[in-house]
């Protein structure tokens, strides 16, 4: 991270692009929506230099500093940050939601000024607040005008699904829909087996936890009346509830963390509230489940349904849900042939190598 990779001198390459976003390395969307990717595009002659806002430290201060530790750590992550722009040319700069966490366009003019603008957003980020599970003052960041100010200005915008680009072609009629891609080949497949304890497996972050609450009736009701043998929830990522008849596991993610729950998950669980917020999200949690070759159980949400697909049950209510629940937990056949489904899915239309020629155009222009 910082400056651009280099290339062999016998291959110079096509765009350099500054990759930049509001969040820190291992963020979720910054890393699903361009980390992932560096390897593929420099493949393509494009070099991109991942300069999040903040750093692996600074991230996690932030996340669980007191207020002043805050302002503290946005402050001196900007200088940082306007440096390292100002020392790095590129042709494009590559914006994922918004550059900065301040109200102004001082980060996102300036990495934008004379480059191309690519604006990547996979989530409402104009709702900000507490209608999208944040801070109160999370509206001072101006989120809404701050999108407005970047699609007005960008030469291609990049919507993680439909609902988010029909949002933004209000304000360009350069919109490309691009869902948050999988690694596949970093994903291995789970072999699914009959066994005494049924595992359900929920990976996330901090900020979608409370997510967890929507399945936490259905999961209990379960394993006490329904499931004759006993139930584990996996919960990678954030903090787990405490459940009357299921052993509750918690680990903090990593990406090997998460590696390790993909082989021993039974059945992926993405509960989701239905608002305005959760409507604009593209199902990553579903997409990763999939790709490991585990059949979902997932709320109706936004996008949930064309993602799943016949690769798992998507539900609207509690009953629903434990009926969901207990025919996946029933027979390992089935699991596997509903997961070897959700993986032919993903490597056809959630995959980096489907997707890469897309976004390669995107950056460099064509």
């Amino acid at each position: 991270m910082g400056h651009l990779s280099r290339l062999p001198t016998t291959f110079l390459p096509v765009t350099r692009v500054i990759a930049t976003a509001a969040q820190g390395p291992q963020s979720p969307a910054f890393r699903i929506r361009i980390g992932i990717l560096q390897q593929g595009l420099l493949e393509k002659g494009i070099d991109v230099a991942l300069m999040p806002l903040f750093n692996e430290l600074q991230s996690r201060v932030f996340a669980s500093g007191t207020a002043l530790r805050r302002v503290g750590v946005v402050l001196s992550a900007r200088r940082s940050l306007i440096r390292r722009i100002a020392a790095e040319p590129a042709d494009t700069a590559f914006v994922q939601r918004h550059a900065d966490m301040l109200p102004t366009l001082r980060l996102e003019r300036l990495v934008s000024k004379d480059r191309r603008l690519v604006l990547d957003l996979d989530d409402a980020i104009w709702l900000d607040g507490p209608v999208a599970g944040g801070h109160p003052l999370g509206r001072l960041k101006r989120g809404e005008s701050k999108v407005r100010w970047l699609a007005e200005r960008a030469d291609s915008v990049l919507a993680g699904n439909e609902m988010l680009a029909d949002h933004l072609s209000a304000w360009t009629d350069r919109v490309r829909i691009v869902p948050s891609l999988v690694d596949v080949d970093a994903v291995a497949v789970r072999l699914h087996e009959d066994a005494e304890t049924i595992t359900l497996g929920w990976i996330g972050s901090p900020t979608t936890a409370g997510y967890l609450a929507e399945a936490c009736d259905a999961v209990e009701h379960f394993a006490v009346a329904v499931h004759p043998r006993s139930v584990r929830l996996l919960v990678v990522g954030g903090a787990a509830p405490a459940l009357r008849g299921v052993s509750v596991e918690q680990r903090e993610w990593s990406e090997a963390v998460e590696q390790e729950a993909l082989v021993r998950i039974d059945i992926g669980l993405m509960p989701l509230p239905d608002t305005s917020w959760t409507r604009g999200k593209c199902a990553y949690k579903a997409l990763l489940y999939m790709a490991a070759g585990i059949p979902v159980v997932a709320d109706d949400v936004g996008a949930t349904a064309n993602v799943v697909g016949d690769a798992g049950c998507v539900v609207n209510n509690r009953d629903a849900w434990v009926d969901g629940l207990r025919l996946l937990s029933g027979s390992a056949a089935l699991r596997t042939e509903l997961g070897s489904r959700g993986r032919r899915r993903i490597v056809e239309e959630f995959s980096i190598e489907r997707w890469l020629p897309v976004i390669a155009g995107a950056l460099s222009g064509n």
